[in-house]
């Protein structure tokens, strides 16, 4: 298929582009202009492109012949609190409105398990969201305005909400990537919450799997949910890591209250996306 990615210069975006060229697609790399480091864009098609502001024109231009479009590109996504989120929504759904123009039948946005707010269980599709920081207040918003608007389009819509990720963690700004930077600094110690939520914990290279499968077909729309849908401690999972990384830093835990949007367990019911990763590795 061919494929257009934007946010291919981002953390999750430079993983789902080495899959997608791996699994055989045709991929369209668009990254913001100026972006210099482009050595994972090998076997791609570069597309330099400020999509928040471009025109139709630009957009033509830039998406024509394409089957599908995956949108990753969001800015400050590892901030929730930022202001951006709020201000760029609406030329999110600009942009969702131009790629429809270009004739994309096919198209994927990035969701976050931000947009439920405070939640304890499995997320499923109908489950309600009521967001409560402006990262996912901001994203919920874009689901709701484009379902509207692909429904009246006729597009096979796929929001793919995410859960928490792990690996590459150098380029991420993880919990895993604190813990990181602590250890090179040379701490003895990271300080931590309870340890004691569960999380719905993904590799990048499974999400990534997970992001393009999904994206590719057509027999599932709507909310997919992009996730292990296995819960596991934030104590589990970070002294997992510290074992496998033979770092010498020790959690330190209770030093930091829970946030209020912290749940004390949330993961993604996985049955869609493992129904459509068995159905491919049927093929």
């Amino acid at each position: 298929m061919k494929i257009v990615i934007t946010g291919a210069g981002g953390y999750i975006g430079r993983n789902v582009v080495k899959y997608a060229v791996d699994a055989g697609h045709e991929v369209s790399c668009v990254v913001y202009p100026g972006n210099a480091d482009s050595d994972y864009l090998q076997n791609t098609k570069k597309i330099e492109l400020d999509l928040l502001n471009a025109s139709q024109d630009d957009v033509d231009r830039a998406l024509s012949g394409n089957d599908a479009c995956l949108h990753l590109a969001w800015q400050s996504g590892f901030n929730h609190q930022d202001p951006c989120h709020i201000g760029n929504v609406l030329k999110h759904y600009e942009f969702i409105e131009k790629v429809i123009k270009v004739g994309i039948k096919n198209i994927s946005v990035a969701g976050t398990m931000h947009e439920i707010g405070y939640h304890v269980g499995p997320v499923k599709a109908d489950t309600n969201c009521e967001p409560i920081n402006p990262y996912g207040i901001a994203k919920n918003f874009l689901r709701q305005a484009i379902v509207n608007l692909c429904t009246q389009n006729d597009i096979n819509l796929k929001w793919l909400r995410m859960y928490y990720i792990t690996g590459d963690d150098e380029r991420s700004n993880s919990i895993f990537t604190k813990v990181l930077a602590a250890a090179a600094r040379g701490d003895k110690s990271f300080p931590l919450n309870s340890g004691e939520m569960l999380y719905d914990f993904i590799s990048i290279q499974n999400l990534a799997e997970q992001l393009v499968e999904a994206s590719v077909q057509t027999k599932f729309t709507g909310i997919i949910n992009c996730s292990s849908g296995k819960p596991v401690s934030l104590r589990t999972a970070v002294e997992r890591f510290i074992s496998e990384r033979a770092l010498s830093i020790k959690p330190e835990y209770n030093k930091f209250p829970r946030r209020q949007y912290d749940s004390y367990a949330i993961w993604g019911d996985a049955e869609i996306i493992n129904t459509i990763l068995s159905a491919k590795k049927n093929k």
